[in-house]
């Protein structure tokens, strides 16, 4: 296929004014060297995605492709044509969003990169390092979890250069060098580990490493890790290794910053959770023991239609106590959480609710999980008392990036601005304080509706552990 075709060009556009007497001559000069340029613009977009083959056309990556092309058309349209710097623009946001699904194999690279080269009438080893360069630096990668983002890293250091293992080290509480993320199967042993602790500490390397390399990512000038990395070729400039340093330290950064903040949100929602709890246990020593009380006389009474009702109210209450307990969510799993709330909703409603929950959840933080059930909670209440709604669709999705909710139904709707307003001047927070829960979790929240419906609930969840920590220590950390 073609190269994606300039809008047209005049010479009004281009800002020249042609004076009068030589306007035919000029139109026709300039015309011939835009069809000139024309030819040489190289591979047009969808030649570059067929380029990746069978990798292009995974679901999960779907969202990034898009994006990666609205980029590149972006791109294309500021600059008039389809240029080399752009096409590999466009390749490196490619080869970075499929990598974060799923990684990439040696041999598919050397093939991606051979088609690629063809396409670009460059050599191998020219189009590996510029897409070394460009997908290092990639903008989604600043949207990734710290971790999924420096191995994604690592992973296109190894496919594009002549590094065949690598990771990356810091120092522990007591001062020994960890590795923090790895990629091959010997990258974290003792030899590796010799490198990481002398650049740690400052020094120059030690002659004599034979193929083990290595650079510091520095944070304010001063040594925070340490990439090390086995070669292929023990001789060479190795300027992609110090490249790669230097593209993982605003990662390095960003994992700062938000350990920064989690610190801040774990103290804000902890509060919030106890103030839940405090709630839970008054609703079941107070109003429960009351109900009870009442039904046993109701009981003797032999008031059979008020005993149900009491019943009724009973089973309600306890509910609610029950999932005001922060600790009763963290002992399901989500997929039984979601799939609970959504048949009480159908039991006491009728409505018709329908769940799809795919994906792995283990890495969420306990801050996490309460946000997303406390969403859904909240959401189902509006849906029962005010939205008259029939079918409500709930969708939980879990990538190696975000957790992400949908909730929707086919209700009345409703006019979004004024409705949250008017709540949270009658102090009904609701999801105007889920929102807020969302948000210092540094994700996004959002609500779709109208007058008829439908209305939609959407939450996305960044996915987030501390560098250097297992699963377990993130989890007691929250």
């Amino acid at each position: 296929m073609t190269a994606a075709s300039p809008p047209p060009q005049t010479a009004a556009t281009l800002g020249v004014e042609p004076k009068p007497a030589a306007d035919a001559e000029f139109i026709s000069d300039l015309m011939s060297e835009l069809e000139h340029a024309e030819r040489r613009l190289g591979p047009g977009l969808d030649s570059i995605e067929r380029a990746f083959g069978r990798h292009f056309f995974d679901e999960r990556a779907r969202s990034g492709v898009k994006a990666a092309r609205g980029r590149a058309l972006r791109l294309v349209e500021s600059a008039g044509c389809l240029t080399e710097a752009i096409a590999l623009v466009f390749a490196g946001d490619l080869l970075v969003c499929l990598a974060v699904e799923r990684p990439w194999k040696a041999e598919d690279v050397r093939v991606l990169v051979a088609k690629l080269a063809g396409l670009l009438e460059s050599s191998t080893e020219t189009t590996a390092a510029q897409l070394l360069l460009w997908s290092l630096r990639a903008p989604q990668l600043s949207e990734l979890p710290p971790r999924v983002g420096l191995e994604v890293q690592l992973s296109l250091l190894v496919a594009l250069s002549p590094a065949v293992e690598a990771s990356l080290w810091s120092k522990d509480d007591a001062g020994r060098p960890g590795c923090l993320v790895s990629v091959g199967a010997t990258a974290t042993t003792r030899r590796f580990r010799t490198v990481a602790a002398e650049l740690l500490d400052g020094r120059r390397l030690q002659a004599g490493r034979g193929l083990i390399a290595g650079a510091p990512v520095r944070r304010w000038q001063t040594p925070w890790a340490a990439l090390v990395v086995r070669t292929v070729a023990q001789d060479g400039p190795k300027g992609w290794l110090e490249e790669t340093a230097e593209a993982i330290s605003p990662l390095v950064e960003r994992e700062f910053l938000l350990q920064r903040g989690a610190a801040r949100e774990h103290a804000l929602v902890t509060a919030s959770e106890r103030r839940l709890s405090r709630l839970g246990f008054d609703l079941h020593d107070g109003a429960l023991q009351h109900v009870a009380a009442l039904r046993a006389d109701l009981r003797e009474l032999r008031a059979a239609h008020l005993d149900q009702r009491v019943a009724e109210l009973d089973r309600v209450l306890r509910e609610l106590a029950h999932s005001l307990e922060p600790a009763s969510l963290m002992r399901r799993p989500l997929e039984q959480i979601v799939d609970a709330e959504a048949r009480a909703l159908r039991e006491r409603t009728g409505i018709d609710v329908r769940t799809h929950v795919a994906g792995d959840f283990g890495a969420m933080t306990q801050s996490q999980k309460i946000a997303l059930v406390r969403v859904l909670q909240e959401a189902f209440t509006n849906i029962r008392e005010h939205s008259n709604a029939t079918v409500v669709d709930v969708e939980v999705i879990g990538s190696r990036s975000s957790v992400d909710l949908q909730i929707q139904d086919n209700g009345d709707g409703f006019e979004v601005a004024r409705t949250l307003q008017d709540a949270a001047q009658r102090g009904r927070l609701g999801l105007v304080g889920s929102s807020e829960r969302v948000r210092l979790l540094g994700g996004s929240f959002d609500i779709n509706s109208r007058p008829g419906g439908p209305t939609s609930v959407m939450l996305t969840l960044p996915r987030w552990q501390p560098l250097g920590a297992d699963e377990s220590l993130a989890q007691a950390a929250y």
